[in-house]
């Protein structure tokens, strides 16, 4: 209980020092809101790596925006670090979600493969999974499912030729890999 009132008293200071003293440079802004900034992105991301990344990024556009541009340099800065936590959890949830794609379950079987032809369905599988999101997913509609390219973009969102330049794409992609994987 102490260390809270402790802790808002000091908020109280420093917003009330703020307000007395707008910051006309980079370093006097950083000094006088990184600390409630960072609390506040912690809070909000729940990682210090990522709250500090968000928070470097955030007076990177105030470097960028420049500090004497901006009129309201407090609320700028805190919805500056909202979106930028924002931005933080979206890079998150796509990073997790490639994960997650790439430890699928195998769709090549290479239990009932040949075993003269496992390793080579094993390089493949690994090829496959090396393949960007969506080259991978053109690559198993295509190969694995066999849909066509018209039918792969209506269900991708993409045009037919997006789909078939995908494909392209990941097959060269696969024919390289696989040649490092012979030799």
């Amino acid at each position: 209980m102490e260390t809270s009132r402790v802790l808002h008293a000091r908020d109280l200071q420093h917003q009330e020092s703020v307000a007395s003293a707008r910051p006309t440079d980079l370093g006097e802004a950083y000094d006088a809101f990184a600390a409630p900034l960072y609390r506040y992105l912690l809070t909000f991301l729940g990682s210090r790596e990522d709250a500090e990344d968000a928070l470097q990024e955030t007076f990177l556009g105030l470097a960028r925006a420049g500090v004497t541009t901006v009129r309201d340099l407090q609320p700028y800065l805190f919805q500056a670090a909202r979106r930028q936590a924002i931005a933080v959890m979206r890079r998150r949830r796509r990073r997790d979600q490639e994960t997650e794609a790439a430890a699928l379950v195998s769709w090549i079987d290479t239990e009932t493969c040949p075993q003269e032809h496992r390793a080579l369905a094993i390089d493949i599988d690994r090829a496959v999974r090396a393949l960007p999101p969506d080259q991978r997913e053109v690559v198993s509609l295509h190969l694995s499912q066999g849909f066509t390219f018209r039918e792969i973009a209506a269900m991708c969102g993409v045009s037919q030729n997006t789909a078939t330049s995908r494909y392209r794409l990941a097959l060269a992609k696969l024919r390289e890999a696989l040649k490092g994987e012979a030799s």
